[in-house]
């Protein structure tokens, strides 16, 4: 039997857990809207942060600006579409599509990273100058490749640009900075993350230009690369992309390129970079026929 002047502490706990479960829903709910709001309201900000990211995580794919769309009620969606980044013609169009929640949740189940020869090229894996030159020595010079060129050493910006000077190599959508190289180690936290690969035309809309500035491109590309990082928040989910809020801000500090992505460069080109002494080799992801004689004059 119940004392009358005894509290019912069962009737308080229930009343107690109703409370803190409101003010959890409520809080949730809260949260919601404020990511609703923010996510609905600024698709901008959909376009610069996770469109971009795209791009850097999948450079062996040409890809676009894309547009927006609708991804759903609770969602919202970019759709690019892009091209292999092929020495040759072909391969293709397709389409991708970015899906973002209110939760900051994110789907991009075609843009997990590179894939094919750009993605073993990336890799920088055991490929002996001696040897990469003997290939090059045994084709015609005037094919042309997708590649990249691996530093002996990570190359500072200032160093980058005295490379280029003497190489007479100048910026252009036909040369994207390496600024990290995949990672994979299940001990740490994230256990692996893709290259970090960035092009002066990745924050741009399609109808702007860039004003190169040949051998001293490096400068902007970081500056660009920086304000971009800038842009980011901690809890902005990359990892559908393979990329990471720190690993991406510690490159951008670090100021380190670890070699260049080139586009359709040909191959006599590509051969004398390989007797600099700041490069260790070129790896070689496509060889093609020039379908399009005089693009690569600055190659």
């Amino acid at each position: 039997m119940l004392n009358v002047g005894e509290p019912d502490w069962a009737g308080v706990a229930r009343s107690l857990l109703k409370v803190l479960a409101v003010t959890a829903a409520l809080l949730l709910a809260g949260e919601a809207l404020d990511r609703a709001l923010w996510l609905f309201g600024d698709d901008r900000r959909m376009v610069e942060v996770y469109g971009t990211a795209a791009r850097v995580a999948n450079p062996h794919e040409r890809l676009s600006n894309g547009y927006g769309g609708s991804g759903g009620l609770l969602a919202t969606a970019h759709r690019m579409w892009g091209e292999p980044r092929l020495a040759g013609p072909g391969g293709g169009e397709r389409d991708h599509e970015i899906v973002l929640d209110v939760f900051g949740n994110l789907r991009a189940p075609s843009l997990g990273g590179p894939t094919g020869g750009v993605a073993d090229a990336l890799a920088m894996g055991h490929a002996p100058a001696d040897q990469v030159k003997k290939v090059i020595d045994g084709l015609p010079q005037t094919l042309v490749a997708v590649a990249v060129v691996e530093f002996e050493t990570p190359l500072t910006t200032e160093r980058l640009v005295a490379f280029n000077a003497e190489h007479r190599i100048c910026g252009g959508a036909d040369v994207s900075y390496v600024y990290d190289v995949p990672f994979a180690d299940d001990s740490s936290d994230p256990s692996s993350y893709n290259a970090i690969v960035w092009n002066r035309g990745m924050v741009l809309d399609y109808w702007e230009k860039v004003d190169h500035e040949c051998a001293a491109e490096p400068r902007a590309a970081l500056a660009e690369f920086r304000d971009w990082v800038g842009l980011l928040d901690e809890d902005d989910d990359l990892s559908a992309f393979g990329l990471y809020y720190g690993p991406l801000k510690q490159a951008a500090e670090h100021n380190e390129v670890h070699g260049l992505l080139v586009d359709r460069w040909r191959l006599a080109d590509l051969r004398k970079l390989l007797d600099a002494p700041e490069v260790r080799t070129v790896h070689l992801a496509d060889v093609a026929f020039d379908v399009s004689p005089g693009e690569n004059e600055d190659g």
